[in-house]
């Protein structure tokens, strides 16, 4: 699939995105970042939002005082973003092309964004971006699929779906084993001046290992890699699901080391 492809399905779901991700999903995420991520970092600190969807975690950090800069390859996720969080940046670019300078405190990517990067060496580059767009120190945490808790439940279809407004959605869930490829078909029916309106699109994600994604994030620079399972070590039963957080650091450069 595409760059031009996935921003265009992405473009035509963003309005479902923001109503479900609105309260309860940005809340728990928020708790994740939290743990993870903001009680390691000043206040006020300037943090980097990779795949920042329709802004609502973006907002959520600025009410905590915190700078942020979000980058999303869906230009339609953006305008929610910027009616979301206006105080924030945001950036319309590819997590695997975007190029920033070493600016921020932390970095995040939530909702799974990088398993939709669907090569070992393009989910690199997008790392590789994110370790240059960090100050030496700085720590960065990013939440996925991961092949070892998701493969055996993929393997059977699945749905999930829901009602809000003027919107109704469903999602149909299969998985390629051989290729370790999840597809999400997404059917959604929205009400325009009277009339119900149908839109389809598909999405594909990728499910890396454990091992790949470690080894990934310490390829790139990144030391410290630690790994949360989402249920069992940050006690979020019945919220986000079959996920894994991963956590590292940008290491300190020579000149940094000397410094201190």
């Amino acid at each position: 699939m595409s760059s031009k492809q996935r921003n265009s399905n992405h473009n035509a779901i963003a309005s479902i995105y923001d109503l479900k991700n609105t309260r309860e999903g940005s809340d728990i995420r928020l708790d994740c970042i939290e743990k993870l991520i903001l009680k390691y970092i000043p206040e006020r600190s300037h943090i980097f939002d990779l795949g920042c969807g329709t802004g609502q975690i973006a907002q959520k950090l600025l009410k905590r005082g915190y700078q942020v800069t979000g980058v999303d390859s869906s230009e339609q996720m953006l305008d929610y973003a910027r009616e979301n969080a206006p105080g924030a940046e945001f950036i319309l670019d590819d997590a695997r092309f975007f190029k920033l300078p070493p600016t921020f405190h932390a970095a995040i990517s939530t909702d799974v964004v990088l398993n939709y990067i669907l090569s070992m060496d393009e989910l690199k580059d997008a790392l590789h971006n994110v370790y240059e767009a960090l100050l030496d120190n700085a720590i960065f945490g990013c939440e996925m699929y991961i092949e070892e808790l998701c493969q055996s439940s993929w393997n059977q279809s699945d749905s999930g779906g829901g009602v809000k407004d003027d919107h109704v959605w469903v999602d149909i869930w299969s998985y390629d084993s051989e290729n370790k490829v999840g597809r999400k078909d997404t059917t959604i029916f929205e009400l325009v001046n009277g009339m119900w309106q149908r839109l389809d699109k598909t999405f594909l994600l990728k499910l890396y290992s454990l091992a790949d994604v470690q080894t990934a994030l310490e390829k790139v620079g990144f030391t410290e890699v630690s790994i949360y399972d989402v249920k069992s070590d940050l006690g979020l039963e019945q919220t986000l699901g079959e996920r894994v957080c991963f956590v590292g650091r940008k290491k300190l450069s020579q000149s940094s080391s000397r410094s201190m």
